[in-house]
């Protein structure tokens, strides 16, 4: 026979509150019938915290003491008997004696309310947005409890924060005096409950006092953590896993998320611990404040915290990099006033902020580089930007929705990132052989295979319901522009070969400028082909070449993507909710919404400024992507974040939902969804 089951009836030689004739000292005013402030006393719990034993418990240990309880859930007969039909909107004034403490329990779901107020029954909870006290008006229960007070009783209403939201404003000025928060279960509690099983119980409240105290918080929680254990002993000695089946049988078996959050809060609470992940994440939003409950391990899983990504593009390592610091006395004391001053290059002073945002906790989860790592594919430039991508790994933040094995950095290559010299080998695939080898680390689109259905398509992060798409535009880059560019360029091979391998910069870029050649972006159809949808995931992809023109003007063949017609098709009948890219050095955002298709689809398209280059018209810097999963469902944020003046200002963030027409306003992230 099971020793745990959190969803049992009362039973006073299991409650570990109250065992025994020991009251817990924040429990004294009520046990004692001390009289409250205003109209009556709130015991604010969250649902499934263990009101009703609360309420049992109370009234067990004034057994010699005049108590009276009363379900708001029972029909308005048995609310009559009970002599409390005020409390529902009734005429008669109640039958209490002086001194009796009486226990109002459930206000919420009372049925058949007498003043005509809409009910629902026990089984079937508030929907997300609904007022919570939709049984009982809350100025007749609040007019009901004044005159049980003027009664000479001590009325008690055990209530979730929605209800308690409702009801206060009735009570009276000094109502938040008269509000008592259980606190979570102390040492000697948790120790009670696991004396139960004390071969295995107790071993299993220290694994998770030590990896996930939030367990720890009520008996409900407890005693289904242990329940689970019971259940699977193969768990006792794994937190994470045992954490998980609990999280998994909370929201199957028990409906916690729908009877405590959506049920159990009001709209300002649910939308108050919206914004405080936004807030943590970096992104301030404006919403009323509420107070909301203590950190629950179910709702942390179900409310995680905002997943951050940076999106870097166009690095160029050994290539033309823009100076932080214009020094122009090369003297030694020039140099060494501008190491004082953070010479360096945009790079360096990236690691830098992520260094600072770490420090503050808000370091991203994610890092997507969309091409031109490199100025040119020369093995130093790429162990110098390989190594600038380890620094950067080694910085990124944890997050719960991310397991140890997801990878963390993703990459695309650009145009800059081709082998131009072997553009002409027999093999068309041979220009993406160093890329593929220098980068092996990262999920890349693996432009070196020529079998497309071979290729890495998606990174796919199934706890966090994400997926990114990486799309390889640099497929035919380097292309001479004219037959016989090709065939002069075959007999400038040696010549070229020779400059890039003594790192010549000058001479390369000297006989790369005697032929005309293009980088035209391009996706593979067999690519476009793999694309998809995936219900439960909100997917963002990556590409170096743009999709759309951005708002800079450049005259150069084949600067965006050239079936990039097909790919925006192809993108939003996947679902793709951001496209980011690089190569422009410009930070960009867009909608493009398709019309005529089967299934309406607004995608964003967000260019990122280059990161280190200093060929660009504008500072560098780079995008910010904010991701928010509440269940299964997503909603994004975008920001760009640019180097001026030795400091990374982010500019204006946009908010919006997968596919959705319009932009939401931040605030109305933080909101319940129609």
């Amino acid at each position: 026979m099971s020793r745990f089951r959190p969803s049992r009836a009362y039973q006073p030689e299991l409650d570990v509150r109250f065992p025994g004739d020991h009251v817990p000292g924040w429990a004294r005013p009520l046990v004692e019938g001390q009289l409250p402030n205003s109209a009556a006393w709130l015991v604010e719990l969250p649902r499934r915290a263990g009101k009703t034993w609360l309420a049992h418990a109370v009234e067990r240990a004034r057994a010699e003491r005049p108590s009276l309880r009363v379900d708001l859930r029972s029909t308005p007969g048995a609310v009559r008997r009970s002599g409390l039909g005020c409390l529902t909107g009734g005429k008669q004034a109640p039958r209490v004696a002086p001194g009796c403490v009486v226990l109002v329990d459930e206000p919420a779901v009372a049925r058949g309310a007498e003043n005509g107020a809409r009910t629902r029954t026990r089984n079937a909870p508030a929907a997300p947005g609904r007022p919570a006290l939709g049984g009982v008006d809350p100025a007749a229960l609040a007019a009901g409890l004044e005159q049980v007070r003027d009664a000479g009783a001590v009325p008690v209403v055990f209530a979730t924060p929605a209800e308690q939201l409702l009801l206060a404003p009735h009570l009276g000025a000094d109502a938040p005096k008269d509000v008592l928060r259980p606190p979570r279960l102390a040492d000697g509690e948790c120790a009670r409950m696991a004396g139960r099983a004390p071969e295995w119980a107790p071993a299993v409240v220290e694994l998770l006092r030590a990896a996930e105290p939030a367990w720890l918080q009520t008996p409900f929680l407890l005693e289904l953590a242990l329940q689970t254990a019971e259940e699977h002993p193969a768990l006792r000695t794994d937190a994470a896993r045992l954490a998980t089946a609990a999280y998994e049988e909370a929201c199957g078996r028990h409906q916690y998320v729908p009877q405590w959050f959506h049920d159990g809060l009001a709209a300002e609470h649910r939308a108050a611990l919206r914004a405080r992940r936004w807030h943590d994440a970096g992104v301030e939003i404006a919403v009323r404040a509420a107070h909301t409950p203590a950190d629950d391990p179910v709702l942390a899983r179900h409310l995680p915290d905002v997943l951050r990504i940076h999106h870097v593009t166009d690095l160029h390592h050994g290539g033309g990099l823009r100076a932080n610091v214009d020094a122009k006395d090369t003297s030694q004391a020039g140099q060494r006033l501008a190491e004082l001053a953070g010479a360096g290059s945009p790079l360096d002073a990236y690691l830098d902020h992520v260094r600072q945002l770490a420090d503050q906790g808000r370091a991203p989860h994610l890092v997507i580089a969309t091409g031109d790592l490199v100025n040119r594919p020369v093995d130093a430039d790429g162990e110098t930007a390989l190594a600038w991508l380890r620094a950067l790994e080694d910085l990124l933040a944890g997050h719960p929705d991310l397991r140890p094995g997801d990878p963390r950095v993703l990459l695309t290559g650009g145009n800059h990132d081709v082998s131009w010299e072997l553009c002409l080998d027999d093999d068309p695939q041979a220009r993406h052989r160093w890329f593929a080898r220098i980068f092996a680390a990262y999920p890349h689109p693996d432009l070196h295979e020529p079998d497309t259905a071979a290729r890495r398509v998606y990174v796919t992060y199934p706890d966090a319901g994400l997926r990114v798409a990486l799309l390889g535009t640099a497929e035919s880059g380097g292309e001479p522009a004219h037959d016989r560019d090709r065939e002069r360029l075959e007999r400038f091979r040696e010549t070229y070969v020779a400059a890039a391998d003594a790192a010549d910069e000058d001479a390369v870029r000297r006989i790369v400028l005697e032929f005309e050649r293009h980088d035209p972006g391009v996706i593979a159809r067999g690519v476009l082909d793999r694309l998809t949808r995936e219900p439960g995931y909100v997917t963002l992809a990556a590409l170096h070449h743009p999709l759309s023109p951005v708002p800079a003007v450049e005259i150069a063949p084949y600067s965006g993507v050239v079936n990039a017609g097909q790919a925006k098709w192809t993108m939003a009948e996947a679902a793709t909710s951001l496209v980011l890219h690089g190569h422009t050095h410009l930070g960009f955002t867009a909608a493009e919404r398709l019309l005529g298709t089967a299934r309406p689809w607004t995608t964003r398209i967000a260019g990122a400024p280059a990161l280190g280059s200093r060929e660009s018209d504008e500072r560098n810097g780079y995008n910010e992507v904010f991701v928010a999963r509440e269940g299964g469902e997503h909603a994004l944020a975008l920001r760009t974040v640019r180097y001026e003046a030795g400091t990374w200002t982010p500019g204006p963030t946009v908010g919006f939902t997968p596919g959705a027409p319009d932009e939401t306003p931040l605030a109305l992230l933080c909101g319940d969804r129609a």
